[in-house]
């Protein structure tokens, strides 16, 4: 005889979160897996929909009756609004059972994906559906599932700096080519622009893991700077000096010790400007400097003082050149 679904606790346990299950429920969620799987759709139809289950007798082909009621189709296109989503969900969910409703909520739900592209010489602020924080530096992009009903996963091309919701029961991904972080909350630096061979992880607070092709790579605990060599994929983990990883985040980009190709790439997100560097330029100096209120102009006569360059300004493009002895 097919085992009775105890509706009565089911709703009692619905409204009482915080109530402990008593052993007669307990007993029958151990039962078997089905009871289990089934007691989580339910949740998460509940959560979703706001509707209790009541006991029933199933009646397929009247649900179905119901949800195509509800359904405008036109030119081959389906539009549902939030409302009728809404109530499709809470009918099969008395009709059929949490099982079936979640497979039909599963299909007429289409995921929605935001993509967020800072350009440039900008900083772009995001506001993540779980309240967690993202800046995004010049020339980056941030893709991601607006509702985050299935997981908290987001996809990074450029540099961002999270500052992640702690949600221990979900995790917080995140995917830049092959390399992906992840985190139940805390906050770091990860840049990875398609043009680098290189990705960098910098972590500010707590600890995160980081896999590639999902294989697991390195734990990471705060202070830490992770080195990702994506075409040998191979890790380095070193201390270094956060603050300066994350200046850009702020009002001064903070430049230290830096190769000149590199301070190149920094001044070009910083300013939101091309810079073309001749192809004889080989300067071996490295540069250490912060850059607050000072144009871009300002900067390159300073640097001109302290490195063999010449630079001309056009617009939105810098050249620079080496500079003669006679010069």
């Amino acid at each position: 005889m097919e085992e009775q679904i105890p509706w009565g606790k089911i709703q009692y346990h619905l409204n009482k979160k915080a109530e402990p299950f008593d052993d007669e429920f307990i007993s029958w969620l151990k039962a078997s897996d089905k009871n289990s799987t089934l007691w989580d759709e339910i949740q998460l139809v509940y959560s979703m929909t706001g509707q209790l289950p009541d006991q029933f007798e199933p009646n397929e082909k009247e649900a179905w009756h119901k949800i195509d009621q509800r359904i405008f189709v036109k030119k081959a296109s389906i539009t549902i609004s939030q409302f009728f989503l809404r109530i499709a969900a809470s009918i099969l969910l008395i009709a059929l059972g949490a099982s079936a409703s979640w497979f039909i909520f599963e299909q007429l739900q289409t995921a929605v994906y935001a993509e967020v592209y800072s350009p440039y010489g900008h900083k772009t602020k995001v506001i993540l559906p779980d309240s967690s924080l993202v800046w995004l530096n010049g020339d980056s992009r941030l893709r991601y599932e607006t509702s985050f009903r299935k997981s908290r996963k987001v996809e990074l091309s450029g540099e961002a700096l999270f500052e992640v919701r702690q949600d221990k029961k979900r995790a917080f991904s995140v995917q830049s080519n092959d390399l992906k972080v992840e985190v139940y909350g805390t906050s770091f630096n990860f840049k990875q622009y398609p043009d680098e061979r290189n990705a960098e992880v910098a972590l500010i607070e707590g600890s995160i893991g980081l896999f590639s092709d999902d294989q697991f790579l390195e734990k990471m605990v705060a202070g830490e700077v992770a080195d990702y060599d994506l075409k040998n994929k191979a890790i380095n983990i070193s201390k270094k000096n956060i603050n300066q990883i994350i200046s850009w985040s702020t009002d001064e980009l903070n430049i230290e010790n830096e190769k000149f190709e590199d301070v190149i790439t920094y001044l070009e997100r910083w300013y939101g400007v091309e810079i073309v560097a001749d192809q004889d330029l080989e300067i071996d100096q490295r540069l250490s400097f912060k850059v607050k209120t000072e144009s871009l102009q300002e900067l390159l006569s300073i640097i001109n003082r302290v490195s063999p360059i010449n630079y001309r300004i056009d617009g939105k493009k810098v050249i620079i050149s080496k500079k003669m002895n006679s010069e």
